[in-house]
């Protein structure tokens, strides 16, 4: 008897399409930071540097600062790895609901509502805290819990308010701080336009990717059958995976090994396997984006 699977199939479309409040739990700290914003915050100072109508409309603010409020709060900085939480992350989508601003987009939001976005932040943060939150995301807002009866021994004194208000600004002062360093690093190693995370043209068309992928496959098939010393010594060797120790690997059937590799981009050039000198085209690729925390 074979094996029954859960159906995995990408490309069913959906009759109903689900609710953005469905993409994470209920309990979730998405849900929380949206609502809060949308809830219990004050945006005039934004929303009053609004006024032009001409144009396209721009993002609406609270979401943006929802975005960037959840984001900090997730230790995640950089404008462009805030872009790309919006197209990959579930919890991401859930603050925007769907929306995707462009990584200069958010940059410049930050950039043009410095001061309002401070007070706001250190608001949620008090809010927090005076709600008995002790924790947003990965950020320790205070170990103090307020309770409600009027105990003294559970009440904050005016001079405990004003260390733990300090301290919560100086957090705020610190995420802004960090978001602006990551903005100008990332500039400078990718370029103002650049994402970072680009790919070739061919890999947003379905049919140019699995043409891409066959051709591939059928080019370590056919090494795995060439003799080594037929290869062009000034040729770029075997595609990664494809020897051990100066000898051909094949599997026990004459194929490539399942670990062979090629380079989709730049067939010509074969990457190293650990331990050896880099080539040229090795050397020339771009560095890889660091993963979205």
């Amino acid at each position: 008897m074979s094996k029954t699977f859960r159906s995995w199939n990408v490309d069913q479309g959906w009759l109903l399409p689900q609710s953005v409040h469905e993409f994470v739990p209920a309990g979730h700290l998405a849900h929380f930071v949206r609502d809060t914003v949308r809830e219990a915050l004050d945006l005039s100072a934004i929303m009053g540097t609004y006024e032009e109508d001409r144009g396209q409309p721009p993002y609406h603010p609270a979401m943006m600062t929802a975005l960037l409020l959840y984001g900090y709060a997730r230790g995640v900085y950089s404008s462009r790895r805030l872009s790309q939480a919006c197209e990959a992350r579930m919890d991401f989508m859930a603050v925007t609901g769907l929306n995707k601003p462009d990584f200069r987009t958010i940059a410049a939001f930050r950039r043009r509502h410095l001061q309002a976005l401070s007070e706001l932040f250190v608001q949620v943060l008090k809010l927090c805290q005076a709600a008995g939150l002790v924790k947003l995301g990965h950020v320790a807002v205070d170990g103090t819990k307020l309770k409600a009866n009027a105990s003294r021994h559970k009440a904050m004194s005016y001079g405990r308010m004003k260390q733990a208000e300090a301290k919560l600004e100086a957090e705020v002062e610190a995420w802004l701080k960090a978001a602006e360093a990551a903005d100008k690093a990332e500039d400078a190693a990718y370029g103002a336009g650049l994402r970072g995370d680009e790919t070739p043209d061919w890999m947003a068309d379905k049919q140019q990717r699995l043409e891409r992928i066959r051709r591939a496959k059928a080019e370590l098939e056919a090494e795995a059958g060439i003799d080594p010393s037929d290869l062009d010594p000034d040729g770029p060797g075997p595609s990664s995976g494809m020897q051990e120790r100066g000898r051909r690997k094949r599997t026990t059937d004459g194929g490539p090994p399942d670990k062979a590799q090629r380079n989709f981009t730049d067939p010509d050039s074969a990457s190293n396997p650990p331990g050896t000198a880099s080539s040229p085209a090795t050397m020339a690729r771009s560095p890889l984006t660091p993963p979205i925390r």
